[in-house]
């Protein structure tokens, strides 16, 4: 062999070996290297090694292949298990795709977990119509035949107990314990403070004991009145009516009532 095809022998192999120790050090993509076409090079040189230097480049050429091989080989296993596709492989068939598969493959892999609702035309224009068609109350109570319209009326504490809301005799009893207290604890002012006066020891309890004091105050046992922008009970000596009331005065309750 020439001096001339000793140079290029020796200029490829130290190429390949040149590529593969790059690619171990992690400045290359494993697949950089066409392993085929180094194979051919290697089969091409073969009948033409002769001295040992020559014989080491091959060997030191196919040992870093070897390596490269493996490295491709864990890049492949490191892919398929964390589902990677590659970048190339994807744009290429995205590219291929019509604009209705996109918008097909967009839907089917779309979960919004947030939804934007706002007043459109459309939906304006929808609602006008049909409050615009709807008729009145009136006319529309006409249609059900319900007769004339009645004012609703307050039920007496013995309308109540024959409806089965109430025991008659626990209630009264309970409606007297709670007047007794009022008494009690106005003596010193002739008042007791709302709150101080329904607070008990737990949400309910307090709920159960305000219901009580609007039962007093419906069927004439006290007043509600307003001191110093406090809410105060003022107990009567004896109840003025026991029809009772058809005013009713909402008070909210609190889950933390706060007295004084």
């Amino acid at each position: 062999m020439s001096s001339r095809g000793r140079t290029g022998l020796k200029r490829d192999l130290e190429d390949i070996i040149q590529t593969c120790n790059s690619i171990q050090s992690r400045q290359f993509n494993p697949f950089l290297l066409d392993v085929g076409e180094a194979l051919e090079i290697l089969r091409r040189h073969r009948d033409q090694l002769s001295s040992l230097q020559e014989h080491l480049l091959d060997m030191r050429a196919i040992t870093g292949i070897a390596r490269v091989v493996g490295l491709q080989s864990a890049r492949l296993r490191f892919q398929s298990s964390s589902l990677f596709v590659d970048p190339g492989v994807v744009r290429d068939k995205i590219g291929g795709l019509s604009r209705q598969q996109l918008a097909e493959f967009l839907l089917l892999s779309w979960h919004p977990i947030v939804e934007l609702e706002q007043l459109t035309p459309a939906a304006y224009t929808e609602a006008s119509d049909y409050w615009n068609r709807l008729l009145s109350f009136f006319e529309r109570r006409q249609r059900l035949q319900l007769g004339p319209l009645v004012a609703p009326e307050g039920a007496s504490l013995a309308e109540l107990s024959h409806a089965g809301l109430i025991e008659e005799k626990a209630f009264a009893q309970r409606l007297q314990e709670v007047w007794d207290e009022l008494h009690r604890k106005s003596e010193s002012f002739g008042f007791a403070d709302y709150w101080g006066f329904v607070q008990g020891r737990s949400f309910p309890e307090t709920v159960s004991k305000a219901q009580v004091v609007s039962f007093l105050i419906s069927y004439g046992y006290a007043d509600l009145e307003e001191k110093s922008s406090k809410l105060v009970l003022v107990p009567k000596k004896e109840p003025q009516s026991m029809a009772g009331s058809s005013l009713s005065y909402p008070i909210p309750i609190p889950r933390e009532v706060r007295v004084g």
